[in-house]
């Protein structure tokens, strides 16, 4: 198992105390950052025609801005979705609309309404949500703020803390506002207490998912790294860990559509993986493999989990290790867990998670990057990078038709060709190529690059007339001294 499941407590007193209200919802009664006006600037500054994102309302109005539809945290609007060739399964999970899958939706519209002081239509729209999502924990925390604003309690000391409050022209107070700007997190001094920690981890997740709501890609941007796409490959996926954000892409005949986006959750000491145990999520390119079904696995796991192929071959090439990492659900009593969290793996709420499990095939692509670059699809830059790449896998495809062994010598890292790995998957393309005719099929290119070097994973179909089936490759490249090798292949099956 990636991660311990150990017991999760919250405690009975302090900062995270529950109460028991009348209609049965649970209260975190704590002291919560509402979205800054940052938030609410950036929001009406990117507003969209009706069909894409609704424009905010106007100051004074009293109206909130209708909340964009999502896929428990999805961009796109549900008919966009349904149109989307490969996008079924989100489509189906947008039009569901059950609580859970629209819960982050519903959260940012109330902190909309909280931003055009529209307090008792975002205190009912809390109290439904909570009611209806009783373990979202961020919007417990929503609801006890302005219970406490309406009540006139603001401005006690809970818990050996202060509550600021500042006055309107009017002489009331409004609403209690803690750093939720983009940027770091607010600390307290000194060691911070169990329920202090939590209350930071509550707080540093309302910022990551009002980072992501004011900040969304570029329309149309794919990220960078992924140069071109077989036509096998029906989705992808890229991870944001700098905004606690995943996006899943369907790929269709016209290249990449953005479909989804969920909130997610790294490791506890952050992204960078260097080996067993340091409890951080890895970066770099990989691919889905196992679907194991939440039955199967015990219930902090959530609805399931999908695994990954971490360490990739470029991780241990540079000296990586570990193992069992893993996107999975979150436990029952969770709906989402804080920005960093797990012991290296990738955790989403259970309704995206059961959703990536019905979209996602095995060896769909995972991205991990702590920051993603995104570029226009087909731009000439990326563009450049796939033909002059796909050059150098036509050299490798002419060296092995032309069966000579001083070309495919420069082709290859000299420390792979003594490798007994090497002499299974040489003695396999020997044979296949010893036939005429081979072309290259179903070719996916991917770019990486870090502090250890630039690569390119491969993966593509070695195909012939004289074979009936054909042969599925993974190579792994490395850029040494301006030319490519292969460091690493593999025959898929």
């Amino acid at each position: 198992m990636p991660e311990r499941a150990g017991p999760l407590t919250v405690p009975s007193s302090g900062l995270l105390r529950l109460h028991a209200r009348a209609a049965g919802v649970a209260l975190l009664i704590a002291v919560l950052s509402i979205g800054p006006a940052a938030h609410a600037k950036s929001a009406r500054s990117k507003a969209k025609p009706a069909a894409s994102k609704p424009a905010a309302a106007k100051p004074g109005t009293g109206k909130a801005p209708a909340a964009k539809a999502r896929v428990s945290g999805a961009r796109p609007a549900a008919a966009t979705v349904a149109a989307t060739a490969g996008g079924g399964a989100a489509a189906a999970h947008a039009k569901a609309g059950t609580p859970q899958s629209q819960a982050e939706a519903r959260l940012l519209a109330i902190i909309r309404q909280v931003e055009q002081r529209d307090l008792d239509g975002a205190l009912k729209a809390a109290a439904d949500l909570t009611a209806e999502v009783p373990n979202f924990r961020a919007a417990q925390l929503v609801y006890a703020d302005l219970l406490r604003f309406k009540t006139g309690r603001a401005g006690e000391v809970l818990a050996g803390m202060p509550v600021a409050v500042s006055s309107a022209g009017s002489g009331q107070g409004v609403l209690v506002r803690h750093n939720l700007s983009v940027g770091s997190v607010t600390r307290l001094e000194g060691p911070a207490s169990p329920t202090q920690a939590q209350l930071q981890d509550l707080q540093h997740e309302l910022k990551r998912r009002l980072q992501a709501d004011a900040s969304a890609p570029p329309a149309g941007s794919v990220p960078a790294e992924f140069l071109m796409l077989g036509t096998s490959v029906r989705h992808a996926m890229a991870v944001d860990a700098s905004k606690s954000r995943l996006y899943l892409f369907a790929h269709e005949a016209g290249g990449l559509r953005l479909v989804g986006d969920f909130y997610v959750s790294v490791g506890k000491l952050g992204t960078d993986k260097w080996q067993e145990g340091d409890q951080r999520t890895p970066l770099g390119i990989y691919f889905v493999g196992r679907h194991i079904p939440g039955p199967r696995l015990p219930e902090f796991y959530g609805k399931g989990a999908l695994t990954v192929n971490f360490p990739n071959d470029w991780d241990k090439a540079v000296g990586r290790t570990g193992s069992g990492i893993w996107l999975h659900g979150s436990p029952p009593d969770q709906f989402s867990r804080a920005p960093e969290a797990s012991d290296g793996c990738l955790v989403l709420a259970n309704p995206d998670l059961t959703l990536l499990m019905q979209t996602v095939d095995r060896q769909t692509p995972v991205l991990i990057r702590e920051k993603l670059q995104w570029v226009a699809p087909k731009s000439q830059v990326q563009q450049r990078a796939a033909d002059a790449f796909v050059r150098v896998l036509d050299d490798w495809r002419t060296a092995w038709n032309g069966a000579d062994p001083r070309r495919l010598a420069t082709v290859y890292a000299p420390d792979f060709l003594q490798s007994p790995t090497a002499r299974a998957s040489q003695d396999r393309l020997s044979a296949y190529f010893n036939r005429p005719g081979v072309t290259l099929q179903d070719l996916s290119i991917y770019s990486w690059k870090d502090d250890k070097g630039e690569i390119r994973v491969v993966n593509l179909r070695a195909s012939s007339k004289s074979f009936a089936e054909s042969l599925p490759l993974r190579q792994y490249w490395r850029k040494t001294g301006g030319r490519w090798q292969i460091f690493s292949e593999d025959v898929m099956g």
